[in-house]
């Protein structure tokens, strides 16, 4: 029991970096190996996804990641949020649901559910869609 609540404060504590925009804490929580899956994308290296996170998180002026709902069983965690980037020219609202496997304090895999209409529509190049 001690571990799964543990694995949950994992969980909570990514959450609040990127609301925070904490880079150094999400790459801290990241195990060397760690592989993501997002829908829309597929496949990406924690190179890849840091990359592509760092990018929005650091472009947004605010960022929210509210938890929703947080559940767990032995080392995987799935975790609602609802999130909202405040960018100059726009703002990005999508509700997501990460399913992570967390050992030894830090996340070794994560699979990324979103509204990729929603992703798509705020991230689409000027004249594509915004």
């Amino acid at each position: 029991m001690q571990d799964i609540e543990a694995n949950k404060a994992v969980a909570r504590q990514y959450m609040q970096a990127v609301e925070e925009g904490d880079i150094a804490t999400l790459e801290a929580l990241q195990h060397p190996d760690c592989q993501w899956w997002i829908l829309g994308y597929g496949d990406m290296s924690r190179a890849d996804f840091i990359a592509s996170v760092t990018s929005g998180l650091l472009s947004a002026h605010r960022r929210m990641a509210q938890v929703v709902g947080i559940t767990a069983e032995g080392e995987r965690v799935a975790i609602e949020v609802r999130g909202e980037m405040h960018f100059p020219d726009r703002v990005y609202r999508n509700e997501y649901h990460n399913l992570l496997v967390i050992r030894d304090g830090q996340i070794v895999s994560g699979r990324e559910y979103m509204d990729t209409r929603a992703a798509a529509e705020a991230f689409a190049p000027e004249g594509t869609g915004r």
